[in-house]
């Protein structure tokens, strides 16, 4: 695994070296000592020497001469034209950089806020006077209501529907505990035992809870400004006291005739019309007191559970509700577009921080580039100017061998007493002045940028007041 990684690292580098030499040549780098290796200069001087060459007279160089010149005159080349190639890329650089459509773009900014803004606001007009004149028309009819049943302005007492499934699940729980209690007495006294006796059981229980659940939502209307509304609301409670009373009797008489009934064959319903006639009185134990109280308790929890299902004051929940359901709706569509209104907000504003960011980004990669334009001249002259000296010591390096090895008759050419030259060379232009014209008028930019931003942000800030205010919920409906 470790063999595959290093591989693939070293093909990586391979394409990314040849790359960066076909985009970018490096600067040569001069080291006199390997270049008086690599091209013999010891031994072809002390052989020319030896030989007598050059002769006294010759005013050419020699080709050992030749081939330094020749040598250190290539890298003389290549680091012109990696000078050029640097100053060309380095100038592309300066003339991408310009921060004029940055502060455009920020001051534009805040014009595209009120834009955008009316934009929601339009487009969201209609659906806000619908959702303002139902929920006035809805606060009026709650207003009349209140009038008319004389109620305070208090919101009205309505139970969430979990809250309510809570309830009827109470219900359903009396229903069965009640069940299973009057079975558990009945089945006492049978031969079948408990399931002898818990549907005629469940079906007393049942009815005793339900009719007095439902007594309670009637018993709601004794809260009712009109009379006869009242009179019927105690009329409902009166009715759940009966069946809570006949019932509590009724399973009473059945304990007892099951009882009586020992052996279990004879038709209940008889029995227990033939005792109530007879005057028979059928709490006799202390299991028939407990069915009777028992029967009692849970009817009066349905009773409670009827009577606070919703509020209290019959009809009002439902006009509350009404109401209630279209200022949410309301309301719903006011914050949702406050939310977008903040959201475009803080986006401008974002945007407006940002241009001013990439603007100061921008100058300080501009004065980069401007520096990197006189390290790339430094490192050409450098180098042009070891070239030259390079020159100059292996050309005096050869000569100087070439004298010691020549023979005493043999006097050395004039032209070893002048320094060999190079060729002039057209030198790329790393002047800055034009560039350093263009940074002053970028700087100003950018200080006119700083200067409208507080500006820009505060026409942003009022707009959005602006428009905020004309988002004013309906708060005085409530």
């Amino acid at each position: 695994m470790h063999f595959f990684k290093r591989f693939f690292a070293f093909i990586a580098s391979l394409f990314s070296s040849q790359e960066t030499e076909h985009s970018e040549p490096l600067i040569p780098k001069i080291d006199p000592e390997k270049l008086k290796k690599k091209l013999d200069l010891q031994k072809i001087a002390r052989e020319h020497g030896a030989k007598g060459i050059p002769r006294s007279g010759d005013t050419q160089l020699t080709a050992a001469e030749h081939a330094v010149r020749a040598e250190l005159g290539r890298m003389r080349e290549q680091t012109v034209k990696y000078g050029e190639q640097r100053v060309k890329q380095i100038q592309n650089r300066l003339d991408s950089i310009d921060i004029t459509l940055d502060m455009n773009r920020a001051i534009e900014l805040g014009n595209e806020f009120v834009r955008t803004s009316d934009h929601h606001l339009t487009r969201e007009d209609g659906r806000m006077k619908d959702f303002a004149a139902d929920t006035k028309t809805k606060f009026q009819i709650l207003s009349d209501f209140r009038s008319e049943n004389r109620l305070p302005s208090i919101p009205a007492k309505c139970p969430t529907g979990g809250s309510q499934f809570f309830k009827l699940m109470v219900v359903l729980g009396c229903c069965v505990l009640e069940g299973a209690l009057n079975a558990t007495f009945f089945g006492s006294g049978l031969e079948g035992g408990l399931l002898s006796g818990f549907t005629m059981a469940f079906m007393l229980s049942f009815f005793n809870v339900l009719a007095c659940f439902l007594a309670g939502l009637g018993f709601r209307n004794k809260n009712h400004v009109r009379g006869t509304r009242q009179f019927w609301g105690w009329v409902s409670f009166a009715l759940a006291v009966a069946v809570m009373i006949g019932l509590g009797v009724l399973i009473s008489y059945f304990r007892y005739v099951l009882t009586v009934d020992e052996g279990g064959s004879q038709n209940a319903f008889p029995l227990v019309w033939q005792s109530l006639r007879t005057g028979i009185f059928p709490i006799q134990d202390f299991e028939s007191l407990i069915l009777f109280f028992g029967s009692i308790v849970f009817g009066c929890v349905g009773v409670w559970e009827g009577y606070n299902f919703t509020d209290r004051y019959p009809g009002y929940a439902g006009v509350w509700s009404q109401y209630a359901e279209a200022h949410r709706r309301y309301i719903e569509l006011i914050e949702g577009l406050r939310d977008r209104l903040e959201v475009e907000k803080a986006e401008v504003l974002l945007k407006i921080d940002s241009g001013v960011q990439a603007a100061e980004k921008a100058i300080k990669a501009f004065k980069f580039n401007m520096n990197q334009k006189s390290i790339v001249k430094k490192q050409v002259s450098e180098t042009l100017v070891m070239a030259d000296e390079t020159l100059q010591s292996l050309t005096r390096y050869y000569q100087n061998e070439n004298m010691m090895a020549r023979p005493t008759d043999a006097q050395p050419p004039d032209y070893f007493d002048h320094p060999v030259t190079f060729g002039p060379l057209d030198m790329p232009d790393f002047s800055v002045q034009k560039d350093e014209l263009r940074l002053d008028a970028q700087e100003q930019l950018l200080r006119e940028l700083v200067a409208e931003v507080e500006p820009i942000r505060a026409r942003v800030q009022s707009s959005f007041n602006q428009q905020y205010n004309q988002l004013q919920p309906l708060q005085d409906l409530v």
